[in-house]
């Protein structure tokens, strides 16, 4: 595309509704893009969100969308189960994607795209990335990164959310057979629906990779669930450097009663990020004061470590604007409009997903799974 001329974004799908709806509100404020696609099978959504951002065309069929000329950005908010067939379609056509997550009902699947996006030279954008553009989780993990509390050792990752969200078809519309909760459109449950992000993170944290995972999942609230979902799981992570990582994730919380809590141990400090109680990052290390007992709050983007780069300019692997990208569809515009390459890819996808279908095996086996 010649420059100056807007990247044309279509919306696959709205099961997925808050990555759907998230697309023409982030085009809206750029000047270098626009939404000219919508497909859904539900009429009345599909209609609202073309109504509210002026979409010039919209359908009920996803592959005319993954494969229409006068799309060059695909955003699957689709079921996973749908997904792959219509990002191969779009690959095909040369398009490039924003994922839904889960991206894939199995590991050979996700790796089966992997190799289509490959060999059509597009970039791929896997949503689960999302939290690696949070204010509050890339400076974490920069500072992590940095040495702000010496070398990592362990990290308890804690969500613990309500099902309400899950069985929402789109906003003030609960559907208890929602597709979360159907196992031929989603292959995990109330631990993976929110785990997917955090391990994800981790791993881009750590700048490490998990070698070993145990834990169990099972429904402690919502006796009405499909046997093969859960409302909880915690899962024990093992990355080949060593760390440990609990993450815990569910949907056994009351309605608007949920916890998100993160903690880090290192060899000279500890971290933690309260994101309910008394949202907050403190850190407690003689790399931040002489007084190693104190515990001190830090706020995201504006803490440099002595020696580096000044804050939320360099991270591993790339370089960052002092703004950063909102989340993964800003990203890869931002990254087609610079060139430059993408701080996730759909070899991320590949390797989280193992990592939480390696989980589900663990807990069904009673036994770690290695990976």
């Amino acid at each position: 595309m010649s420059e100056g001329v807007k990247k044309r974004i279509g919306i696959i799908g709205l099961d997925h509704w808050y990555i759907g709806r998230e697309a023409p509100a982030i085009a809206s404020r750029r000047g270098d893009a626009e939404v000219v696609a919508v497909a859904h099978s539900n009429a009345a959504n599909r209609q609202i969100l073309a109504t509210q951002w002026n979409i010039p065309h919209q359908t009920d069929d996803y592959l005319s969308v993954a494969t229409d000329p006068d799309v060059d950005v695909v955003v699957t908010a689709c079921t996973t189960a749908e997904n792959v067939d219509l990002c191969l379609a779009a690959v095909e056509h040369g398009k490039h994607l924003v994922l839904v997550k889960p991206c894939a009902m199995t590991v050979a699947d996700a790796e089966r795209l992997a190799s289509a996006v490959a060999r059509a030279g597009v970039l791929a954008m896997p949503f689960e990335s999302h939290t690696r553009f949070q204010p509050h989780a890339r400076s974490i993990s920069r500072w992590v990164q940095e040495g702000l509390i010496g070398t990592p050792l362990s990290a308890t990752m804690v969500s613990r959310y309500s099902i309400h969200g899950a069985q929402l078809d789109w906003p003030g519309q609960p559907n208890p057979n929602a597709w979360w909760m159907d196992p031929a459109r989603v292959p995990g449950g109330g631990w993976m629906d929110h785990s997917i992000y955090l391990i994800d993170w981790l791993r881009w944290t750590l700048q490490d990779e998990p070698v070993a995972i145990t834990g169990m999942s099972r429904t402690l609230v919502h006796k009405d669930l499909d046997p093969q979902k859960e409302d909880f799981g915690v899962a024990l992570v093992e990355f080949s450097r060593g760390v440990v990582a609990t993450v815990e994730v569910t949907w056994s919380s009351p309605k608007d009663n949920g916890l998100t809590n993160w903690q880090f141990a290192g060899s000279d400090g500890n971290l933690v990020y309260d994101g309910s109680v008394n949202p907050s990052i403190v850190v407690r290390s003689s790399q931040v004061t002489a007084d190693p007992s104190a515990w001190h709050t830090l706020q995201p983007d504006t803490y440099p470590v002595p020696g580096t780069m000044s804050a939320g300019r360099v991270h591993a692997g790339g370089s960052y604007r002092t703004s950063m990208s909102a989340g993964p569809l800003d990203h890869l515009l931002d990254c087609l409009a610079d060139g430059t390459r993408p701080i996730a890819t759909i070899d991320d996808s590949v390797l989280t997903l193992r990592a939480c279908l390696a989980f589900y095996e663990a807990s069904r086996t009673g036994k770690t799974v290695n990976l």
